[in-house]
């Protein structure tokens, strides 16, 4: 009982014990403790957390990749200079198709972004250069898939998309374009599956990619067939978790419900995106096979498939700035446990890392400067000029 109601119980009892000829009772009133306020921490509390938080995860990352250049790359660099060694010369024409490829794997990401934006999007060379520009954040941040997701959220809103339009598509385009990418790991452990029976790791792996698309699967079905009680529970988590808005959660759940079942009642337009989603992780997995064919190994598509998910697949935890060491150390012995020999596993890999890591770098620079020089400056220009009547 806390002291305003010990002070009633007090003043009711004078009243009660004393006669009403009696003068009366001074009621006895008990000093109330001042509520203490519950104590946010400061804007300078609140930046030393955020920077040990990215201090941490820097030290992670630099430690992965420490340790993938002590474990993976340095015993297998012997094999490597002996393979480069042994060719003549490197097939020039499949190195330039590897980076065709790797071109063409990023239009076709941004062919999807367009689908699902939809009538009255942006031009698709604006939403090129915008994709360019988050994929570059993801590859120099660690852990950048976040920070990637902020800055292209608002690069989409300066050119023009609404908020809920832009944080809907993108949810859904990372949703369909993983599904997609573990299907295609799936089939490639199907494929291989005399190679890989033998394998706990592999079976794991299998087993772990199935319950992926069982997961997704329901977590579709359940958002569009029982959106209610789905809301109901997101808003009553998001109450408990800080930072989160559960007016905000409410709203993304519900469009992207919407959009998802306008997309199921248009299968020419969700065939296009499941189409140009796969063709983004094929012509990307492509550039691998031609890499490692350049370096003279054919890898079978059973294998590729599998090697080349679980990199994707490990890429997306956010633990170094686009897998980097993670997919090396990852597919380097992936492969040789496929057969591939050690020296062309590593030459491939870093070959392809070469096109699908670090070349989106400098595009996404000139994209964003692009960007900011061109379509958004004459975006401002345009607003700046004041209406005639």
């Amino acid at each position: 009982m806390d002291a305003r109601n010990d002070a009633d119980d007090v003043s009711e009892d004078s009243r009660e014990g004393s006669p009403a000829n009696s003068p009366a009772r001074v009621p006895v009133r008990i000093a109330q403790a001042p509520a203490v306020p519950h104590a946010r921490p400061s804007n300078r509390t609140r930046g030393r957390r955020r920077l040990i938080r990215r201090l941490l995860l820097g030290a992670a990352s630099l430690a992965i990749l420490a340790a993938a250049l002590w474990w993976v790359i340095v015993p297998q660099y012997a094999g490597a200079v002996a393979t480069f060694q042994s060719l003549q010369r490197v097939p020039v024409l499949l190195v330039v198709a590897a980076g065709t490829l790797e071109l063409a794997s990023l239009a076709c990401y941004s062919v999807l972004s367009a689908s699902l934006l939809g009538s009255g999007r942006p031009s698709y060379f604006t939403i090129l250069r915008i994709d360019l520009s988050g994929l570059a954040v993801n590859h120099v941040v660690p852990g950048g898939g976040a920070t990637a997701a902020a800055a292209r959220f608002h690069l989409l809103h300066r050119a023009g998309v609404r908020p809920a339009k832009a944080l809907t598509t993108a949810a859904i385009e990372v949703t369909v374009s993983n599904l997609v990418l573990t299907a295609f790991f799936a089939l490639g452990l199907l494929l291989s599956v005399t190679t890989v029976s033998a394998n706990g790791y592999y079976r794991t792996a299998s087993i772990a990619a199935l319950a992926v698309l069982l997961a997704t699967g329901l977590g579709v079905w359940l958002l569009t067939q029982r959106t209610a009680k789905i809301v109901a529970r997101a808003r009553a988590a998001a109450r408990r978790i800080p930072l989160l808005n559960p007016d905000g959660v409410e709203a993304l759940l519900r469009t992207m419900a919407e959009q998802i079942r306008q997309l199921a009642k248009d299968p020419r337009a969700l065939g296009i995106d499941l189409i140009f989603a796969g063709l983004n992780w094929l012509l990307d997995a492509a550039a691998l096979w031609v890499l490692l064919a350049a370096f003279g190994h054919q890898l079978g598509l059973g294998p590729l498939l599998t090697v080349y998910g679980l990199g994707n697949i490990l890429a997306a935890l956010p633990l170094t700035p686009g897998g980097l060491g993670l997919v090396e150390g990852v597919m380097v012995p992936a492969l040789i446990g496929f057969g591939t020999p050690a020296g062309v596993a590593l030459l491939g890999v870093i070959g392809w890392r070469l096109f699908q890591f670090w070349m989106p770098l400098p595009l996404g620079a000139a994209a964003y400067l692009s960007l900011r020089l061109g379509t958004f400056k004459k975006h401002r220009e345009r607003r700046d000029v004041p209406a005639t009547s």
